[in-house]
């Protein structure tokens, strides 16, 4: 029997566009059923606030306007076609959404596809994109967290929530290779779990940072698809197997911050370094374990050599590494909250919060594998409360 469990804290629906500010509000759904059920129900209960985000969503205009040129529409239909051979689950999940809130398909699918849409009409010319997502992450013998700034761009602000499900696929899914999955992961309004932060309850926390590789594959999975497969990841080589992609690989880039723990409790920390791999028919991989050192990422390549956008993304990134850089090594969570809280630069900051920016940090989180919580800040976590704090529950450890 299908149940539905759901809790909303401190939130409130408007069917208006109405400019609210920043509110102090982090949805919760808590829900069990098959991809298409759970995402049905995501769109039901959230309908306004994902269609409030499609109407003001100016990089959805964009990407409609390329949609409707040829390259963008055969771009559009390859990649479709690809996700229904080797994801068609995720694609029933975002159909259910769709069907829930009474959306068009092809708009939830574009917003997957971001820039490889967005660019479809000139993937080889220099473009100016814009980032600002900033992850840290400590591993010692008394301390193992992960933190993280979510930004996006000002429409996101107040249009997300929180996805905790249990995926029990149907036998039609599992003969396509669908597997049961228990995660949590805050989603943007009308996106897919995965591309963000959150964990899964096979030992897995992570966050995403955005990266911009110069030359995308229209056609091949985006960064979306893969970090949703992610949240069924079982452990670091099932990890790896799912960014690699074999056969197809990754059309787009990204950054995916780790703390694995295993069934003795041992714990690692890892960042991988995706990006397409423009002669082959995988993902480009880098993967590096941080054992003594401090995890940094931002919204630029640090590892990998290959030729990425120029402009803000890559100068907010320099701008938040010094930022980061200046402050004394740390070697506690306060210390990591601190960094995050950082706001000394006037160009770009680290808790990016300024009115004026088109990037804003819509909120911050913080897996704390101690306390085995995840505390999600909607202002600086060094001077707010949590707005909420999530349990992390491994409990498919040792199964």
């Amino acid at each position: 029997m299908f149940r539905l469990l759901f809790v909303v804290v401190v939130f409130a629906l408007s069917g208006t566009c109405e400019i609210v500010g920043r509110r102090r509000a982090v949805p919760v759904i808590h829900l069990r059923g098959s991809h298409y059920e759970v995402g049905y129900d995501v769109g039901r209960t959230f309908s306004s606030l994902i269609k409030e985000f499609i109407a003001t969503y100016a990089n959805l205009r964009d990407f409609e306007k390329e949609y409707k040129t040829e390259p963008g529409k055969e771009a559009y239909e390859k990649t479709l076609a690809n996700m229904k051979e080797r994801y068609p689950y995720y694609v029933k999940e975002m159909q259910g959404v769709a069907d829930g809130a009474k959306v068009p398909f092809y708009q939830l699918f574009l917003l997957q596809l971001d820039d490889i849409i967005g660019t479809i009409n000139d993937n080889h010319i220099p473009r100016n994109d814009t980032g600002g997502c900033s992850s840290l992450g400590i591993q010692t013998p008394n301390e193992a967290v992960l933190a993280h700034t979510e930004d996006a761009f000002s429409e996101t602000l107040n249009h997300f929530y929180i996805m905790s499900a249990h995926i029990i696929p149907t036998q039609e899914d599992r003969d396509h290779g669908a597997v049961e999955e228990r995660f949590a992961s805050l989603c943007y309004a009308g996106h897919m779990p995965g591309y963000t932060m959150g964990y899964n309850e096979n030992g897995l926390v992570f966050s995403i940072n955005t990266l911009s590789p110069m030359i995308l594959k229209p056609g091949n999975t985006p960064r979306t698809f893969i970090t949703r497969a992610l949240l069924s990841a079982k452990n670091l080589e099932d990890a790896t197997k799912i960014l690699t992609d074999e056969g197809l690989g990754a059309g787009n880039g990204c950054s995916v911050n780790m703390i694995w723990t295993d069934e003795n409790g041992e714990r690692s920390l890892y960042n991988v370094e995706m990006a397409p791999d423009l002669t082959s028919n995988k993902s480009l991989l880098n993967i590096k374990k941080f054992e003594n050192d401090v995890l940094i990422h931002t919204n630029k390549y640090l590892r990998l050599q290959l030729k990425e956008v120029d402009g803000p993304i890559i100068d907010s990134s320099n701008a938040r590494l010094e930022a980061i850089f200046k402050h004394p090594t740390p070697k506690t969570r306060d210390d990591l909250q601190d960094i995050l809280s950082d706001t000394t630069r006037q160009d770009f900051q680290v808790f990016q919060e300024k009115d004026d920016s088109i990037i804003k940090t819509i909120a911050a989180g913080v897996f704390d594998l101690k306390e085995k919580t995840w505390n999600i800040y909607i202002n600086k976590p060094n001077a707010s409360e949590p707005v909420a704090i999530l349990p992390i529950r491994f409990t498919n450890i040792g199964k």
